[in-house]
């Protein structure tokens, strides 16, 4: 492994406190996820398509600039019935993977109800992700509590 220059400063980049080149950080990233030599690559990718959809639907429409169709869009529009929000919500969970999330192709986007928890709605997620022999269809299921956070199950 190559040497850093004296003085350089590297940290975790999930701190994002000081910086490093990409590849340092990247590097250092690396170094603290726990691997499991017996994960399938298939594992491997969902687990990291689980994380990047957890800030991806955790975002809002209309808050960023550079791309403003980023993220849900707010539920308490009064133009929604409420009849009507589930499929709502379900749309737009659609809509964001399709855009944003290329390595999924989603195939369903069901919403159910606890009735012990009536303000938590549950989305299970049918999608396909590559593989080295095909697409290889998983299930993700999403929690969203309290109108907004969403969490990946």
């Amino acid at each position: 492994m190559r040497r850093r220059p004296e003085g350089t400063e590297v940290w975790n980049s999930r701190n994002r406190s000081a910086a490093g080149s990409l590849f340092e950080r990247l590097v250092l990233d690396e170094e603290d996820r726990e691997t499991d030599r017996n994960t399938s690559e298939v594992q491997g990718t969902v687990r990291s398509i689980k994380r990047h959809l957890m800030r991806l639907l955790n975002a809002r429409a209309g808050g960023a600039a550079s791309a403003p169709e980023l993220g849900l869009v707010d539920f308490n529009v009064s133009s929604v019935e409420s009849n009507d929000l589930t499929q709502h919500i379900a749309a737009s969970i659609r809509r964001c993977i399709d855009t944003y999330e290329p390595r999924v192709k989603v195939r369903a986007v069901e919403c159910s109800r606890d009735p012990d928890r009536p303000l938590d709605l549950n989305f299970r997620i049918a999608a396909e992700v590559p593989a080295r022999s095909g697409n290889e269809m998983v299930q993700i299921d999403l929690l969203m509590r309290d109108g907004r956070a969403a969490h990946i199950l």
